[in-house]
């Protein structure tokens, strides 16, 4: 195993709490063999107070001793791109099969990777590199196979989901919000690649290759982040029926060829089930033409889920019905040319605008003009009466189904005209 932090050390945990019960499920003994870590004294130390008898033995910080040492099957638990890409790579010549939880490397790095593994006969396993415990990738993979998937929906990252929830539910501003989330451990240090989008972007990169037969690079998803996020839209958007999520989506629409890939803070109506996934809870909502809505829910990250998905694919591993699968799956990015995704701008859907405008006579009919001369109908309009000493007023408009393009054109001529004040926001109704 390349790692031994919090996933690893539950995939450890697992291995001997549940060594009997392994081995009668799968007619073979499953034994944790070398851990190559960074600071071996730290690992043992951990190791030991897990009760691990062997932790003296079974530590190096030495790529070449890990190398050396016999085993089947490498778990990359590490994270990151260098130098675990290196490690993997070794593994996957050497024939050994790698089961791994890092996005980031599938992301960057996946199609070379699944390549490799199939020039040497070895497989690459990744349940839990998307979505935690969930088994999005079983789902997509087997479960769902008989579906032309025409949409992927998720909230995939727990950091944001709590933050958003905390926002919306008890009017908590983003940063006291952020503050909580650190202190319960749900938020790193850096807090940037979880809410700016990027965490949950590597994740769809991975499943829309999946879902839609296509080469998606972690790079060619369009991310934005919830740092920005306003309590005035949230208060908005309540008002309209609303709560928000940080939406991954993938959507392959009636006549197009092509993806459309994003990752934003999305306002999703109260009535349906996205909206209803609140605190550190992951989920996935998958469109089957024949199948219809699917949705899968539970914990996205964190050391029991992670790890039960890490030994799992392990299991699966080692009974051979995995590298079976991955041999004969046509699936992976790897089979597929690149993906041509969607422009941004040509992005569909319903939209939420926001903008600050004089309370004057003729403002409205401005404002609703820039939207029809793009040939985009509005679904609702929300205008408050004036605080106390001031002119300006907030005024929200949402969409019929329209382009993100023609919508943030007409947001650009709004925001423009001298009776209006600062740019608007623009955010998508899913």
């Amino acid at each position: 195993m390349i790692g031994y932090g919090t996933v690893g050390r539950g995939v450890a945990g697992l291995l001997h709490k549940h060594a009997d019960l392994y081995t009668a499920r799968t007619g073979h003994r499953v034994e944790l063999g070398r851990v190559l870590v960074r600071n071996v004294v730290k690992a043992r130390a951990a190791a030991a107070e897990a009760g691990d008898a062997q932790a003296r033995e079974r530590f190096t910080d030495d790529p070449a001793v890990f190398a050396a040492a016999p085993a089947d099957v490498v778990v990359e638990v590490a994270g990151g791109l260098d130098p675990v890409d290196g490690w993997v790579r070794e593994a996957l010549r050497a024939g050994r099969h790698v089961v791994t939880a890092n996005k980031a490397l599938l992301a960057a790095r996946g199609p070379e990777l699944f390549a490799l593994a199939r020039e040497h006969g070895a497989s690459v396993a990744f349940e839990a590199s998307c979505g935690g415990g969930i088994p999005c990738v079983t789902a997509l993979t087997a479960g769902l196979m008989a579906n032309r998937v025409t949409g992927l929906y998720g909230i995939l990252n727990g950091t944001c989901n709590y933050i958003l929830t905390e926002m919306t539910q008890r009017g908590k501003s983003y940063a006291q919000a952020l503050l909580e989330a650190k202190e319960k451990g749900y938020a790193e240090a850096d807090e940037t690649l979880d809410v700016s989008g990027a965490d949950a972007g590597q994740k769809l990169a991975v499943l829309a290759s999946l879902a839609f037969g296509v080469n998606v690079g972690g790079d060619q998803v369009p991310c934005r982040g919830i740092d920005t996020l306003e309590l005035m839209d949230v208060a908005f958007g309540a008002e309209l029926g609303f709560d928000v999520k940080l939406i991954a989506a993938a959507e392959r629409w009636p006549g197009h060829e092509h993806v459309g890939l994003s990752v934003a803070p999305c306002f999703v109506p109260r009535d349906q089930p996205l909206a209803q996934i609140h605190g550190s809870l992951n989920a996935l909502a998958v469109d089957g033409d024949a199948v219809g809505p699917v949705l899968l829910v539970g914990a996205g990250a964190g050391q029991g889920p992670t790890a039960s998905a890490v030994v799992g694919d392990l299991l699966n591993v080692v009974t051979g019905s995995y590298p079976a699968h991955f041999s004969r799956m046509r699936l992976t990015p790897d089979l597929h040319p690149p993906a041509q995704p969607v422009a941004e701008a040509d992005l569909e859907g319903r939209w939420y605008v926001r903008l600050s405008a004089q309370d004057q006579p003729g403002v409205m009919a401005k404002i609703t003009d820039a939207f029809g001369s793009r040939g985009i109908s509005l679904s609702a309009l929300l205008q408050h009466a004036p605080r106390a000493g001031e002119s300006a007023v907030p005024v929200v408009v949402t969409t019929h189904r329209a382009t993100r393009g023609d919508v943030q054109a007409a947001a650009d001529t709004i925001a423009a005209m001298n009776v209006v004040t600062g740019s608007p926001v623009v955010m998508r109704v899913l």
